[in-house]
């Protein structure tokens, strides 16, 4: 897709895909372009439909299903947009600390791609009207989804949510308790904080895409994702006990999975393929690239206490604080045709959620010494 030069070619921007349930027009509203007269539109329509959908995939999506309808109140901004914002004080930062963030088709200082939306969950509106925090969701998000950046607001309980390639994992918001909950180094920032949003539904796997699902077979060559299918019998829990309004809609929404999804518990299995070494790699916010050679197994490396479900467990004995909060964890046998990346899915009663990874792609990683996340979740596309 070029330069939008024409009113049809902006039609056609608007009519892309990003995920299930969400479109490029989702994204495009400005109120500031509206009042003003401005063009928000971007430079680089594919490079931001390229994060959209991974902003929209990742965190949108899940919310979605999890929470039933949220409501998008900002998100794409053109540079001129965001300049004239931030000149005007209109609430907008500069365009340079809004790269990778609203402004999704430039990436930030260190050339890494990421994007934001401001948006609305009705049902956290509902939430702290009837006396729960907005700290609830925040904790629940920090446990369940690979955000980068959450800040929220005083108004509707609404909250920038911000996907990028080397996440931040940080939670600031100008509401009360004003200022910055959680981040890395903190001593809140690690392990489970499941106390906090007592009563909330469980994670809801989103119904994908026909292209996004066929898109990511032929990307990963994998088997089926072996992650267990939330129980549609969840339901969103007021502050006082009672039912939520969206609560009946939560139960349809986690019942939309895909058959392979929903039966794949049962189908990975982690028998040896050639007896030979065990390949570790951990990947964190900090580190990278941290390589464990102890492993006999692929079961040990992978479900064992101080494999894979241990790490994101916080179990395994390692400094977290110097490595970072675990994100995935790639194990092979030396010899073999391919191997798995695992990350952490706290709706499977192990705590992980794992699908398999062709040798010619884990060689290259190895040989680089890292792996993208938009890389990584290629794999769990199907």
């Amino acid at each position: 897709m070029g330069s939008i030069t024409s009113f049809d070619t902006l039609e056609d921007l608007g009519r892309v895909r990003l995920s299930q349930n969400f479109f490029m027009r989702d994204f495009l509203y400005s109120e500031i372009a509206a009042w003003h007269g401005l063009r928000n539109v971007p430079d680089r329509p594919e490079q931001a439909v390229e994060v959209g959908k991974l902003l929209c995939e990742n965190l949108l999506e899940p919310l979605q299903a999890t929470f039933g309808r949220i409501h998008i109140r900002s998100a794409y901004r053109s540079p001129l947009v965001n300049k004239f914002g931030n000149e005007n004080k209109l609430n907008c930062a500069s365009n340079e600390a809004n790269y990778a963030g609203h402004i999704w088709d430039y990436p930030d200082a260190q050339g890494k791609r990421g994007a934001t939306a401001c948006i609305v969950i009705p049902w956290l509106v509902d939430y702290v009207e009837q006396g729960g925090s907005w700290t609830a969701m925040a904790w629940w998000i920090h446990d369940h989804l690979p955000y980068s950046s959450l800040y929220f607001f005083p108004r509707l309980s609404a909250f920038n949510i911000n996907w990028h390639e080397a996440p931040v994992r940080r939670i600031d918001s100008y509401a009360p308790p004003k200022g910055c909950l959680t981040r890395p180094g903190m001593p809140n920032h690690q392990g489970s904080h499941a106390s906090e949003y007592a009563g909330f539904p469980k994670l809801a796997k989103p119904v994908r895409t026909t292209q996004a699902v066929a898109a990511g077979r032929a990307l990963s060559g994998s088997a089926p994702v072996s992650c267990a299918a939330p129980s549609a019998a969840s339901r969103p829990v007021s502050a006082q006990g009672r039912q939520s309004p969206v609560a009946e809609r939560v139960p349809a929404a986690a019942a939309r999975q895909t058959p392979e999804t929903a039966a794949a518990g049962s189908l990975m299995d982690f028998r040896p393929q050639t007896g030979g070494p065990i390949m570790y790699r951990a990947i964190h916010t900090k580190t990278m690239w941290r390589k464990v050679g102890n492993h006999q197994s692929l079961e040990s490396a992978i479900r064992g206490k101080d494999g894979a479900a241990g790490l994101f467990a916080r179990k395994v004995r390692i400094d977290y604080a110097k490595h970072g909060d675990p994100l995935y964890v790639l194990v092979w046998e030396s010899g073999a045709k391919g191997g798995y990346v695992i990350k952490a899915d706290p709706s499977n009663p192990n705590g992980i959620c794992a699908t398999s990874v062709p040798m010619k792609d884990l060689l290259e990683f190895e040989a680089r010494g890292q792996a993208g996340q938009r890389e990584l979740e290629k794999y769990f596309a199907g």
